[in-house]
């Protein structure tokens, strides 16, 4: 559990370092265009993704910091730590 908070505060920190190196590009003189989520898939796996058209052509093409964000914060969610419940004791007894 502990893994995978911390690859998510990872995740959640690229997608801070993303969105900020966007918006000083989109600064910048001449046209800017975003870094989308397929493009960051072919930079870490060197294999070039074809979107086919579906709800998932959406997520590629969409801007790679709020993806790459969404996924980091599942992750620091589904890995917190569990509060366990202990049996109701009324107080003073």
């Amino acid at each position: 559990m502990f893994f995978g908070r911390l690859f998510g505060w990872l995740l959640l920190l690229l997608a801070v370092f993303t969105a900020s190196a966007e918006a000083v590009a989109a600064l910048g003189a001449g046209e800017h265009v975003g870094l989308a989520t397929s493009d960051v898939l072919t930079i870490i796996t060197g294999l070039s993704v074809e979107p086919d058209g579906s709800f998932v052509e959406r997520l590629l093409r969409g801007p790679a910091w709020l993806s790459i964000g969404a996924v980091g914060l599942a992750l620091i969610f589904l890995c917190r730590k569990k509060k366990y419940k202990t049996a109701f004791s009324p107080k003073g007894e």
